[in-house]
């Protein structure tokens, strides 16, 4: 065994300084790569060879057609090669490049697999769909307090922002924002509320030629499961009537605060004026947190009385005062 192994490692030395040197094919492409059937397409690529041996054929097969490449510039063995225009049908395209030198050595670009490309459009340039995945919603489980947050990854491989991504609720059409990333290559995310009901949702996006996708393809996503929560009553506050003194034509407003901590607005909102209710209106905010008026004129009184009066739908109500009235406003002559 000690005479053996020498032997053959001398033996592999010789084998391997004997064994020919082959080509190399690098920066293979088709240009351009998008276009239309009109349009000129040339497949280039640079040879280079180590024993300064010149290539028997370049070809690039483009669907597995064969296309000759010949010297464009630089030296047989160090150069780059390119093809004859090249016309080609509407859709999507692959390629690759074949190449064998005098001694019988191959290269082969990309090592395996195709590149894709070019895009050929029929009379305008092909538009390639955009790709929405990892669609989902956080959390999957919760109550009616809770926000929901609804995300979806958003990808054009012609590098196009969107027109718009949107998030389906329960029917409803949510506009989604770019979270992270790039328009073309990013995550959208929409927030909400949710009802304590069976929930359903999916997404579609629309890109910058306008075609349409959808996530899922067909159909729908169950969630996210909702349980229903305590309702808790509004809320009155800043309440006031102003002026506090005046005449018989005086125009007297009524404010009243409301807020619900559910984020219902007011089914009833009444300031009640000496035993007679007037439904008041939505002044400024939001309508389950804003202020609320009623203007009115009141006839001569030392002891105009009034409260207020508000449910939120759901069986949540309040009255301010609890018992009683608030004194006001004086009217005099």
């Amino acid at each position: 065994m000690r005479r053996i192994l020498p032997l053959f490692f001398i033996f592999l030395s010789l084998w391997a300084g004997n064994w020919p040197e082959k080509p190399w094919l690098s920066d293979g492409k088709v240009i351009p790569q998008n276009g239309t059937t009109r349009t000129s397409y040339y497949a280039e690529i640079s040879y280079f060879h180590p024993e300064e041996i010149s290539p028997v054929a370049i070809r690039v097969f483009i669907d597995g057609n064969p296309y000759e490449l010949s010297l464009k510039r630089g030296k047989s063995w160090k150069g780059v090669y390119r093809s004859a225009p090249i016309t080609l049908p509407p859709g999507e395209h692959s390629f690759y490049f074949l190449c064998e030198d005098e001694k019988g050595q191959i290269d082969r670009f990309p090592r395996y697999g195709e590149k894709k490309g070019p895009f050929v459009g029929l009379r305008t340039k092909y538009n390639r769909k955009p790709v929405l995945s990892e669609g989902g919603v956080y959390f999957d489980y919760g109550d009616e307090k809770d926000i929901y947050t609804f995300t979806v990854k958003y990808y054009d491989p012609d590098c196009n922002p969107p027109r718009s991504v949107i998030a389906v609720v329960n029917a409803v059409e949510c506009t989604m924002s770019l979270h992270k990333g790039k328009p073309s290559n990013g995550i959208y995310l929409v927030k909400r509320k949710m009802r304590g009901f069976p929930n359903a949702y999916y997404f579609y996006a629309e890109d910058f030629n306008g075609a349409r996708i959808s996530l899922p393809g067909v159909g729908f996503i169950r969630g996210p499961k909702v349980e229903k929560a305590e309702n808790e009553d509004p809320i009155l506050a800043d309440w006031r009537v102003e002026p506090n003194l005046g005449g018989p034509e005086t125009e007297y407003t009524f404010y009243l605060r409301y807020k619900d901590p559910d984020f219902d607005p007011p089914s009833i909102i009444q300031v009640v004026i000496n035993d007679t209710p007037y439904q008041m209106k939505f002044h400024r905010g939001k309508k389950c947190d804003g202020i609320y008026i009623f203007r009115t004129r009141l006839l001569e009184s030392l002891d105009n009385r009034y409260y207020f009066y508000a449910e939120d739908g759901r069986g949540g109500l309040r009255r301010v005062p609890e018992r009683g009235a608030f004194h006001g406003p004086v009217v005099i002559r």
